[in-house]
């Protein structure tokens, strides 16, 4: 059954090739719509544009944990290995709509303060078409 009304942001989850990175707090997505100039001396003074690219690019934080089953560990292999991974935005609930495409892991960073807990971050930058689709 899909989810009704606001989502709880707590139930989306990132997911990389089907698995769900454990310990996020946190998740984004951004889409961006790139212009071409268009102004030439028939503009009157004014900026003219017109389409061109698209991209995307998707975002997490959470919490290290080194016996994570997908975590800070296996998003260094992602890195390391260069290759483009399919990533989904996602609260897995059946009819419920996700994001889902191709992406290069672009960065991965670790904090680790005084009396506080470790936490990583990633970053994603999508290569293609980003999904909009259904859970079924």
């Amino acid at each position: 059954m899909a989810t009704t009304g606001i989502i709880n942001g707590t139930n989306i989850g990132i997911y990389i090739g089907g698995t769900k990175v454990n310990h996020c707090d946190s998740g984004s997505i951004s889409l961006s719509h790139g212009l071409r100039d268009a102004t030439s001396k028939d503009s009157g003074g004014w900026s003219e544009s017109l389409e061109g690219l698209r991209e995307w690019s998707l975002d997490g934080s959470g919490f290290v944990a080194l016996d994570a089953t997908y975590g800070l560990v296996e998003l260094e292999g992602v890195l390391t290995a260069r290759t483009a991974v399919t990533v989904r935005f996602s609260t897995e609930t059946s009819a419920d709509e996700y994001f889902e495409g191709t992406a290069f892991l672009t960065e991965v960073s670790v904090d680790a303060a005084v009396e506080d807990s470790t936490t990583f971050s990633m970053s994603f930058t999508g290569t293609g078409a980003l999904n909009f689709k259904a859970l079924t």
